[in-house]
C-alpha cells in the first residue's frame, strides 16, 4: 500500500469519526492517533525513499568495486546509521571490504569463517534483512543492529551490518533491506557494463586483426602450382591459429588432428602425457570449445589444405 493510500484510508477514518459526534473527547483522542499514525507512515515512506535514492545513485559509479566501497558512507550519510560494515563471501568467509567509520573495518581484520550457529549465516540462507535485538552469535560482536544480503540472481555476493545509537527496529531492518536489494541491482549492472565492455574491446581487437589479415591476403603474391592450387609459401604467411596459438600447442593439435592420442603425442614430441594434457586444456580454452573433436574441426576449419 502506497503512503497515498493510507492517507486516503485514514481521512475516511477521519471523516467518519467526526460523522459520528466531532467534538467529543473520543473523537479528539482517536484524531491525535490517526495523525500520529500518518507521521509513521511518513517518516517511514521518506526513509525508504532515501535508502533507495542512496542506492540508485550508486550507478552512476562504473566501477563494481568502487560501488561497494562507498555503499557503508551512503548509507549512513542517507538514512542516519551510526556505523555499516560491507563484506564480500567468498569461499564460504566473510571478507570485509568497506565500512563507515573507517576504522571499523579493524573489526574484521581477517576474513572469518561462516558456520553455523552465526547470525550471518542464517541471513544469507533466508535471503532477507535481519533484526537483531539481543546478544546472539555473530561475527561482528555488536549488541543490536540489523544486517542484508547482497545478491547477483541466486547468488550471494556480500553482506551488510548496520546500527544505530539506539537498538535497532523493525523499521532498521526494512531500510537496510531496501537500500540492499537496490545496491545489488547497481553493483549486478555494473559487473554487467563491465562484461560487455570487455568483449566489446575483445570483439574490436579480433575485427582489427581479421581486417588487417584480410588486407595482407588479398595484397599479398600468389603463385600458382602446376596443379593450379595456391602455394605452401603464401599459407605459412597467413595462419590464422598463429595468432591464438603458441608454436607447441599448434603441434599438439595438428597431432589430434590426425588422430594422435596422449602418449602418441607425447612420444611425437618427446614430451610427458601430463604436460600434453596442459597444452590440450589451453588448446580448448583458448578456441573456445567444449572437447577435442570440437578443437579439430576448429583446426580444419582455420587450416587450409596443404595437398
Amino acid at each position: 500500500m502506497s503512503l497515498e493510500q493510507v492517507r486516503a484510508e485514514l481521512a475516511e477514518v477521519d471523516a467518519r469519526l467526526a460523522a459520528a459526534g466531532g467534538g467529543t473527547a473520543a473523537a479528539e483522542r482517536h484524531a491525535r492517533e490517526i495523525a500520529a499514525l500518518d507521521a509513521r507512515f511518513e517518516a517511514r515512506w521518506d526513509a525508504l525513499a532515501r535508502a533507495h535514492a542512496a542506492a540508485t545513485g550508486l550507478r552512476e559509479l562504473t566501477s563494481p568495486d568502487t560501488i561497494l566501497a562507498r555503499a557503508p558512507a551512503a548509507l549512513c550519510e542517507a538514512v542516519g546509521f551510526r556505523r555499516a560494515l560491507l563484506s564480500t563471501i567468498r569461499e564460504g568467509a566473510m571478507v570485509p571490504m568497506a565500512s563507515n567509520p573507517d576504522q571499523e573495518a579493524a573489526l574484521l581484520a581477517e576474513p572469518l569463517r561462516l558456520e553455523h550457529p552465526l547470525i550471518e549465516v542464517e541471513v544469507l540462507r533466508r535471503r532477507r534483512a535481519m533484526l537483531v535485538t539481543e546478544a546472539r552469535a555473530s561475527l561482528i560482536g555488536w549488541d543490536t543492529f540489523v544486517a542484508a544480503p547482497l545478491l547477483a540472481g541466486a547468488r550471494v555476493v556480500g553482506i551488510i551490518h548496520a546500527d544505530r545509537d539506539r537498538p535497532a527496529e523493525p523499521l532498521d531492518r526494512d531500510v537496510l533491506w531496501e537500500f540492499a536489494s537496490a545496491l545489488s541491482q547497481a553493483h549486478e549492472s555494473a559487473v554487467l557494463r563491465r562484461t560487455l565492455r570487455r568483449e566489446r574491446d575483445e570483439l574490436r581487437g579480433f575485427l582489427e586483426w581479421l581486417n588487417a589479415r584480410s588486407v595482407a591476403l588479398a595484397d599479398g603474391p600468389i603463385t600458382l602450382s602446376v596443379a593450379g592450387r595456391i602455394s605452401q609459401p603464401l599459407f605459412d604467411q597467413f595462419d590464422p591459429l598463429s595468432e591464438i596459438l603458441t608454436r607447441r600447442e599448434r603441434d599438439v593439435l595438428r597431432l589430434l588432428a590426425e588422430g594422435g592420442t596422449n602418449r602418441g603425442i607425447a612420444d611425437s614430441l618427446v614430451l610427458s602425457e601430463t604436460t600434453v594434457k596442459f597444452h590440450v586444456n589451453s588448446i580448448l580454452r583458448k578456441l573456445q570449445v567444449a572437447n577435442r573433436a570440437e578443437a579439430v574441426a576448429r583446426y580444419l576449419a582455420l587450416t587450409p589444405s596443404r595437398e
